[in-house]
């Protein structure tokens, strides 16, 4: 019954100040809408655990130390290696083994690009999903290499490409040309073991050699499976990991008697041997978004909580000065027997009121912000699972931190007003009701939040002046222009003849578009994340001890250094003559040159592929490219080798890319139906402008450098109404002595000057905390910095000028307002 009285009053009470509740809501659901967005992504990332049967049980493996052979990823083994440890162990109650791969789809005789896992029959009876349709993989439809084609399909994939249709159930798809029958679809709430991304169908690992021949299910020196352990109930992780070491190394050793290691040296032979297996937890998965995100989403949760702190502040400040107004209203109560508690209990609830609103109003923030957030990601045309809508778990995020708010700014507040000193107040005496604590409370709240601002903008300024350095850098080539489009024939079952034939023909259609000046084609693409490299031995160089060369590999078509406008510095591009029957040629770029041969006149040098003792080295050198980025912008260059991909004895998938005369977007519908064209059955995927991929390949700085931006000028306008309400209520005491000071002859800029300087007191004294704050929090986001170091003076300069500017704007103000007090009115004042 109180509770709803309580209620009742705080409603009638806030219809009498609507502006105060419009602030307070307002500052409120900036406050917690920012730390619900960050949360809302953080939780799905970072935080969320798979929607499978006991998660905390899953364990994944990944191999420490030194491989022998070709690695095809992070936290990867071979196939037989999975196979030894899920046979023989003593600490696991299953084991699966999954590996991402993409489809070329065509139903009925529509071809699209579509993201795709290979799983063992154990996937999903060990993760303990559900089939929503049909049904899914058992154990009996991996038994055989090639002799199950059958897949199951994602939820959404079956929803979005056929409308939930459980007619697809039996129907045949072709998967990269291979006939696949559909046997059921996974249920709803299960993406996969990566959060973030959804593999729209799964077919049994024994098919991989059907997709392509270097899934070599046989050939321990290759890794390319990651691999899931269950751990029985009662075993530990440290339990598991120690349990499978002996099993590992005589893995080990085994593997090095094969006729594989053969030529390797005896020092590739001990480096080897001294590899361990580790185990982590993966009951969140295994996710390249997360290891992208992690570190910008943890920084961001430590913004928008300092955006939260300000928030408070703020809204503390507003309801002390509006408990200096409810005084005699609270001594009235006080003095006909209210007690304290229920008074503290009335006055928290509407500060609770408050909190929600502003909780629920950031809600919708919250929406909108993830939305935005979640645009900075690259289109791709692998799903990505996260979501800008709120579930429970958001709710009650959300819930909680309102209420944890609405309690830590109103406690403050309600005891000042429970301090009223009845008598002074019940006679309107108005200089002895409102105390002096009241006012230094405000006036520290503020300087909390000058500081706590002065923190973001810094922490922005560092951000924005990274991503400048960043985008300033050379890449090595001309990005204006230039377009990019992956193509990949063998997806539908092509020799490696026929699809070196459909580049040829695929690069000259090209060059005949009008509007188009120069193609060219590469197995790698630049500036995307991924890299090949490759041992080599140099015929001029001997590695120290330990030392393994291994510079990234490209293998492109001629004229693609033309296409790029990458010059090279000394002799000759490839030619159309360097096929797999002519001598082998290279070109190396200018690390590689200056590294392995002290100059840029490479031309003659002979490298070969591999490292072993008596390696050929049967490649020439016939030019030195311009070094240009290889992985991403922000990383070193490395030494790089380029060959020409006719060379190749197999033929992978290609990117293209078109150096246009004009806007390469006009070029677009042409260059699709040129593919199609050429073959109707190849489609074409991640088409995009070449300053689009540099752009794309900074999105983590981007997302830091506008997020930190936005909340940094949220918290310093927040800070800025709390300082005007401060002054406001510092000039509304002071009339009486202001319009005294003016009558007995203080000018105008006498009284100016006086507010003023309370106003540089408080913000000097919000600056001498947050300095040196700032010289020590910054270092921990240096990681995440590129060029310039966390003490940087433009940064802090620049976060200063603004904190000034707005400080002193809100401050001159009242300033200004206090200076025009008449004096006969404020005499009269009470």
């Amino acid at each position: 019954m109180n509770l709803i009285q309580d209620i009742t009053f705080a409603l009638r009470t806030f219809s009498k100040a609507p502006l105060f509740v419009a602030v307070a809501v307002l500052s409120i659901a900036f406050g917690v809408g920012a730390n619900t967005a960050i949360f809302t992504l953080t939780d799905q990332l970072l935080v969320r655990a798979l929607p499978v049967q006991h998660p905390e049980q899953l364990i994944l493996f990944s191999a420490v130390g030194r491989h022998y052979g070709s690695n095809m990823g992070w936290n990867r083994i071979s196939y037989p290696m999975y196979q030894d440890f899920r046979d023989h162990n003593s600490v696991f109650s299953g084991m699966f083994c999954i590996n991402e791969t993409d489809f070329s789809l065509n139903f009925h005789g529509r071809t699209e690009r579509i993201s795709g896992e290979l799983v063992s029959g154990n996937y999903f009876p060990l993760l303990g999903v559900r089939a929503a349709a049909g049904r899914l993989f058992t154990a009996s439809d991996d038994k055989f290499q090639k002799s199950h084609p059958v897949a199951v399909l994602s939820y959404g994939f079956w929803q979005s490409r056929f409308a939930g249709d459980y007619r697809v159930i039996g129907q045949k798809l072709y998967l990269d040309g291979n006939p696949f029958t559909v046997i059921g679809v996974s249920a709803p709430d299960f993406a996969g073991t990566d959060p973030g991304y959804a593999p729209e169908v799964r077919i049994p690992m024994m098919m991989a050699p059907q997709i392509a021949d270097y899934l070599d299910l046989n050939d321990r020196r290759r890794r390319w499976v990651t691999a899931f352990g269950r751990l029985k109930p009662g075993i530990t992780l440290e339990y598991a990991k120690a349990a499978i070491q002996p099993s590992f190394h005589q893995m080990l050793r085994m593997e090095v008697q094969q006729k594989a290691f053969s030529k390797a040296s005896p020092y590739m032979k001990q480096q080897f041997l001294r590899m361990s297996m580790d185990l982590m937890p993966a009951a969140k998965g295994r996710s390249n978004l997360r290891r992208q995100f992690e570190k910008p989403l943890l920084v961001l949760m430590i913004t928008v909580g300092l955006v939260l702190l300000i928030a408070a502040a703020n809204v503390a400040n507003l309801l002390i000065a509006r408990a200096t107004g409810r005084r005699k209203e609270i001594a009235i109560r006080l003095a006909l027997g209210s007690g304290r508690r229920r008074i503290m209990t009335q006055l928290l609830v509407e500060s609770l009121m408050l909190s929600l609103a502003g909780g629920i109003t950031g809600l919708a923030l919250a929406f909108w912000t993830d939305r935005i957030l979640l645009s900075f990601l690259p289109a791709s045309y692998v799903p990505i699972t996260l979501s800008a809508v709120p579930d429970w778990r958001i709710l009650l995020f959300n819930f909680t931190l309102s209420v944890i708010t609405g309690i830590a700014f109103g406690l403050v507040p309600a005891r000042q007003s429970l301090r009223t000193d009845l008598a002074p107040t019940l006679k309107d005496e108005a200089g002895a009701v409102v105390g002096g604590a009241s006012t230094l409370i405000r006036k520290l709240l503020v300087v909390a939040q000058v500081s706590l601002s002065l923190l973001l903008l810094i922490g922005a300024g560092l951000f924005i002046r990274s991503l400048q350095k960043l985008k300033d850098l050379d890449p090595g080539f001309r990005t204006s222009n230039l377009l990019a489009f992956k193509v990949n024939p063998t997806l539908n079952g092509y020799k490696p003849e026929r699809t070196k034939q459909i580049y040829e023909r695929l690069k000259e259609s090209l060059e005949t578009l009008p509007g188009v000046e120069q193609a060219g084609l590469a197995v790698m693409a630049v500036i995307e994340g991924d890299e090949w490299d490759q041992w080599v031995t140099i015929d001029s160089y001997k590695p120290k001890t330990g030392e393994l060369p291994d510079p990234h590999m490209n293998f492109i078509s001629p004229d693609y250094f033309k296409t790029m406008e990458i010059p090279l510095l000394t002799g000759r591009d490839f030619r159309k003559s360097d096929v797999l029957t002519s001598p082998k040629v290279c070109i190396v770029n200018e690390t590689f040159a200056k590294k392995y041969f002290g100059t840029v006149n490479a031309e003659g040098h002979m490298i070969g592929m591999g490292i072993d003792p008596g390696t050929k080295t049967d490649i020439t050198v016939v030019g030195v490219s311009r070094d240009t980025k290889y992985e991403s912008i922000r990383d070193e260059i490395p030494p790089e080798v380029f060959q020409p991909y006719q060379q190749l004895d197999f033929a992978p998938g290609m990117v293209a890319y078109v150096r246009t005369a004009h806007n390469p977007d006009d070029v677009f519908s042409s260059i699709r139906r040129r593919v199609h064209d050429i073959d109707a059955n190849t489609p074409i995927f991640d088409m995009i402008t070449l300053e689009k991929a540099v752009d794309d390949s900074l999105v983590t700085e981007r997302l830091i450098a506008s997020l930190s931006t936005s909340f940094g000028f949220l918290a310093t306008a927040l800070a800025s109404v709390g300082l005007y309400g401060v002054m406001a209520f510092t000039v509304a005491r002071r009339t009486r002595e202001i319009g005294i000071r003016i009558a007995i002859g203080a000018e105008k800029k006498d009284v100016l000057w006086m507010i003023l300087r309370e106003v540089l007191l408080l913000l000097g004294i919000g600056m001498a905390i947050a300095l040196p704050a700032a010289l020590v929090l910054t270092k921990y986001v240096q990681s995440q910095l590129y060029g310039i170091q966390p003490v940087d003076p433009a940064s802090i300069v620049a976060a200063v000028v603004v904190i000034s500017g707005v400080a002193l704007l809100a401050g001159y103000v009242p300033a200004r307002r206090a200076a025009r007090i008449d004096p006969m009115r404020a005499l009269r004042y009470e």
